[in-house]
């Protein structure tokens, strides 16, 4: 990863020397708490903002924003235009449908992204989210009052698969 977020909530792991743990016990160890996903009073008003301190450009990371095509990267940054006229207010209300928190994420159905929270990041309290942008394309990060610490772009729903058709 080689990004250190600014922020004390989120932190990049340093590589470890120790012997690794079995993966089905690693997911076991992340849970956000319910509280993670409250959001404080002053940060409810306010815009919210893209950072990229936290990408995963990892080469072996399936949902790098490294992978996206051209038409792909233009569709992001139209998304994330039109996301940044939202308060966070707007964004976590149910009537928005675009956005998702995830207060427990040992639920995801997926263990891959499961296992790279864990093996690349310290956390600390808050919630792992994602912006749905279109049919099948979602981008994942951390919500840090309304700063979206941009994660994972998902063109075709992995992250958190949906059982519904063309979700």
């Amino acid at each position: 990863m080689g990004h250190r977020s600014k922020t004390k909530s989120i932190k990049a792991k340093a590589p470890s020397s120790s012997k690794r743990v079995p993966a089905h016990r690693v997911a076991k160890s992340y849970h956000v708490p319910e509280s993670a996903t409250e959001i404080p009073k002053d940060s409810v008003n306010r815009r919210i903002v893209f950072r990229f301190d936290c990408v995963d450009l990892e080469a072996d990371c399936p949902w790098s924003l490294a992978h996206m095509s051209d038409e792909e990267h233009r569709l992001l940054l139209l998304k994330m235009r039109d996301f940044e006229k939202a308060t966070v207010g707007e964004i976590i209300s149910p009537s928005y449908q675009a956005f998702t928190c995830y207060p427990d994420f040992t639920q995801c159905p997926n263990q891959t992204p499961q296992d790279r929270l864990a093996k690349y990041y310290e956390r600390e309290g808050d919630a792992l989210a994602q912006f749905r942008l279109g049919g099948t394309e979602r981008l994942y990060g951390f919500l840090v009052g309304n700063e979206f610490h941009i994660l994972w772009w998902d063109p075709n729903h992995e992250v958190w698969p949906s059982t519904r058709k063309h979700t």
